[in-house]
């Protein structure tokens, strides 16, 4: 029995180690540049966005499960060769997921990169266009996502907007930042596109 726990802690000890490997590796992946213009309570960040070039593909449904990995397998394939130059393209993160009415999943493009100047894509599932410069109200949390706890930090999130004097104008965004095999140090957020109300 204690050479058996022996050799679960030691392989236990490994996974942390390759995870923590991974997480580095994950942190050294481009992500857009962004102004903080706001600190609200709750640690939800008020960030200004530039305009940015994105791969794009429709959902069956605004959830975390089959429909969002179809749709990463798909953005995933044209960034990595599957297009018209067959040009592998570097990652980048997040990963976002739009969950209104009209689902979508999308990657950024590399950031020194026009719109013109990217391959254009084989799949008409998937299309390329410049998501235009807008404001985000973020909420992070740790750990795996799951549909129920992106649902209650969307709330949480909604409520210090409304309690903060920020109105919303568009779906939810699920921004996901690791690859599935990072165990420790996750990065989730939740976003809403927003505007200041203006004072009475």
């Amino acid at each position: 029995m204690n050479s058996y726990v022996a050799v679960l802690i030691l392989v236990l000890v490994a996974l942390l180690a390759w995870s923590v490997s991974k997480l580095g590796a994950a942190e050294r992946v481009p992500e857009p540049t962004y102004q903080r213009l706001a600190v609200l309570p709750q640690g939800v960040e008020i960030r200004s966005y530039p305009a940015l070039n994105i791969a794009k593909t429709s959902m069956k449904d605004a959830s975390l499960g089959q429909s969002a990995n179809e749709g990463f397998r798909r953005v995933a394939k044209y960034l990595f060769g599957g297009n018209r130059n067959r040009e592998a393209m570097a990652m980048t993160a997040p990963v976002v997921m739009e969950m209104g009415d009209q689902p979508s999943l999308y990657f950024f493009m590399p950031f020194d990169r026009s719109l013109e100047a990217l391959p254009a894509t084989v799949d008409s599932n998937v299309r390329l266009q410049t998501q235009p410069a807008r404001t985000l109200a973020v909420l992070r949390f740790g750990g795996f996502a799951r549909n129920k706890v992106v649902q209650r930090k969307y709330r949480e999130l909604q409520r210090v907007l409304a309690q903060e004097g920020w109105t919303v104008r568009g779906p939810l965004l699920y921004m996901g930042y690791n690859a599935p095999w990072t165990l420790v140090g996750r990065r989730n957020e939740v976003a809403l596109e927003v505007e200041r109300l203006p004072l009475p």
